[in-house]
Order: structure tokens, then sequence, then C-alpha cells
């Protein structure tokens, strides 16, 4: 049996390309949280107020029953994205709960960023089988980065471990506190929980990088706690 097989395949860097994406994206997210707030009079702070952001980028947000009693499918429609002559309008559904209507509406706005250009377009979100175009996993990873700001996110890990008297820390106990803090269900919180502490690898290791990868000469990182 070859050992090589992976090593070969430049998988590294190919997760370092797709992290370094999800950088950008999260970065672009809080700008766009921020501005928001900043607009509104409001500090941010979780659960992230997504109305205040649909507000700032003038959408048009309503509920409505997508699902027909009886329906035949596994799939749950929660929310529709149009955008018609500039005007843009998500329609969520009425019927599942707030957490996951939160993030259905988080979800447009992802998708109305990637094709903010475009005069027309519908498109639906439903889960929970695999979705059909890999647009739908980038307006994801756009809607989990607007819920979890990577700044307002490292200061709520920073103060759960500075209060958290366990040793080792129960996993499970803490994302069950981070999704109940962010309003985020679990199956969502379950994929963007791996974004994010790629994000914050990421950013860590570029962070070493200014300083030649010697830890004597970086400066201390208040944060530096939540990592391992």
């Amino acid at each position: 049996m070859s050992t090589g097989r992976f090593e070969n395949q430049g998988i590294n860097e190919g997760v370092e390309t797709i992290t370094e994406l999800y950088s950008k994206i999260a970065v672009q997210a809080e700008e766009l949280v921020h501005k928001s707030y900043e607009e509104a009079g409001k500090a941010v702070v979780f659960p992230i107020d997504i109305n205040i952001i649909t507000k700032y980028l003038k959408i048009k947000v309503e509920r409505d029953n997508l699902n027909l009693d009886g329906a035949s499918f596994f799939n749950r429609k929660l929310g529709v994205t149009t955008i018609r002559n500039g005007e843009v309008n998500i329609i969520v559904d009425n019927t599942v709960s707030y957490k996951t209507r939160r993030y259905a509406v988080a979800n447009g706005v992802g998708r109305y960023l990637l094709n903010q250009s475009k005069d027309m377009l519908k498109n639906n979100y439903a889960i929970p089988l695999i979705p059909q175009s890999l647009e739908e996993i980038a307006a994801d990873v756009i809607a989990l980065f607007l819920l979890m700001p990577i700044t307002t996110f490292k200061d709520e890990f920073l103060e759960y471990l500075n209060s958290c008297d366990k040793r080792p820390l129960d996993v499970d106990e803490w994302i069950q506190h981070l999704g109940d803090k962010c309003q985020i269900t679990p199956f969502n919180l379950a994929i963007g929980y791996q974004q994010m502490k790629q994000v914050l690898c990421y950013q860590r290791q570029e962070e070493f990088a200014k300083y030649g990868f010697d830890v004597s000469k970086m400066p201390e990182d208040r944060y530096g706690k939540i990592f391992a």
C-alpha cells in the first residue's frame, strides 16, 4: 500500500487556499456588520440582529408559509431570495423556529451579495439534503460570518474560557453555549464552527509570519488563551 497518496496531492496547499478565501469573506462580513450597526447607532453584540443588516442593505424581509401541508419532498424550503430591477426581497418560512428563520435571512443576504449586480434572480434555500450548487455553500459561509463576526466570536470565547472552571473544556457545553448566544441552529453551527476555526488559525499563522515565526518577537495577544 502506498503511503504517499495523500502527501502528494497538495492537500495542505488546497486547504490554505480555501481558508484564505474564508478569511477574506469573514473580514468583509464583519465590516458589513459594523457599518450596519454604526448606522443604527448600536454596539455589535451577540446575537447579531440580522434585521439591522437587511435594513442597511435595503432588503425587504417577509414571512410566509413556504411548505404546503402533505409535501412529498424531504427538503424543507426555508427561504426565497429574489432580485427584480434592483429591489431585493427575502421571504422566510413562518412555520420554523426563530433560529432557523434568522439563518434563512442571513443566507438570503449571502445570496444577494453573491449576485448584487444582477437585475433578475430567484433562489431557494432548503435543508437538510445536499445542495445542488456551490453557490449555496458560499452563501452559507457569508451567513455564518454575518451572524458570528470573528472579533465578537473571539471576545465571547475568551470570556467563556475566563469564566470556565472545567479542565479540560467540555466542548459540547461550549458549542451549546455558543449556539444559544449567537442564536444559530446546531445544524448550521456545526458547519460554520469548522470555517471559523480555519479562519482564526489562518490569521494566527499570518500574524506569526510577520515576525518570522519567532514567538519571542510577537506582541502580547489578548486572545492567546483561545488557541491550543
